[in-house]
Formats: structure tokens, sequence, C-alpha cells
């Protein structure tokens, strides 16, 4: 595990209600910031299998497979790639977590919301999940950059064009 690139979870304090819901906003961001990571490394895989293959064509590609849902994505990476078996039992996991976030957490917790106590169990859990969630996506960003670099897509090309973006918002804001 890269711990040393993870970025800093925040501390929580226990005592406002309201941060059950800022760290399930940033645990299932992330899971989605995971998602987006083999999203990546499913497209450059299909888009260095045709060759010549135009922007427009990966647009479409990101297009197509962004409307899929996590797992059909993990299984068109995993139709192309062959996960290192300790990654794929964690995207595994990282699967049945993001799910449990969008479909059972609140519900599970229903009666922990009430009470103190359950809440902070709510807040430890989603920290719990959020640290495996981050070390998934750093082992994934690895994967997709390389899977990149045979259509000339570097991690400096990447921030390049990330400062481009951010200049061009800039100047329209």
């Amino acid at each position: 595990m890269h711990s040393e690139n993870m970025p800093d979870i925040p501390n929580p304090d226990y005592d406002d209600p309201k941060e059950i819901y800022a760290f399930f906003g940033l645990t299932y961001y992330k899971a989605a910031v995971l998602e987006h990571g083999v999203l990546n490394l499913a497209v450059a895989l299909l888009a260095t299998e045709t060759p010549g293959i135009t922007v427009g064509q990966v647009d479409k590609l990101y297009e197509s497979y962004d409307k899929k849902t996590f797992g059909q994505v993990i299984r068109a990476a995993r139709q192309r790639f062959n996960f290192p078996a300790d990654l794929e039992s964690d995207l595994k996991m990282a699967l049945e977590q993001r799910n449990y976030l969008a479909h059972r957490f609140f519900v599970d917790h229903d009666i922990d919301l009430q009470l103190p106590e359950g809440r902070r169990q709510m807040i430890d859990e989603l920290i719990d999940i959020l640290r495996h969630l981050q070390s998934v996506d750093i082992r994934m960003d690895d994967l997709w950059m390389s899977a990149w670099e045979p259509l000339g897509v570097t991690k400096e090309w990447i921030e390049e064009k990330m400062q481009e973006f951010v200049l061009h918002r800039k100047a329209n804001a």
C-alpha cells in the first residue's frame, strides 16, 4: 500500500451530527474517483486495441462506458487486463463498499444516526471505507496511467492539460 501518497483524512470531532454527512460525502467522492480510474483503464485498453484511434473515438468510448455501472466497468477492464490477485480482491471489496454506501449505509444506520455513540461508529466506519478506497485508487492510478502511455498520454501531459483547463476556467469566471 502506498500510504505515503495518501491524502490526509480529516480528524473527526464527533460532536457535530453534520460530520457524518461530510465524511459520507468524502467517502462517496473517493468511490467515484476510483470508479473513474477504472473507467480510464478500460478506455485506455480499448483505445490501444484500435490502431489510429481518434480523439473523437476516445470521447465516444468514454461516453459509452460512463453510462455503465461500476461493476460493468470493472468487468470490461478485467476482460483486457489481469489484475494482480491482491488488487482484484481489493477492487471487489471497493465495489461492494461503493454499493453499500449508495444503497444501504443510511438504511443500516437509521437508529445509529439518532445516538451520539452510533454517529461515532458511523464516522469510524466511513473512515475505514475511505482508507480502503484511497489505497485501491492509488494503485489504480498507476495502472491506468501506464495503459495510456502507448498513446502518448503521460503524467506530464495530463498535468499540462489540467493547468490549461484551470487557466481557461479562471479566465472565463
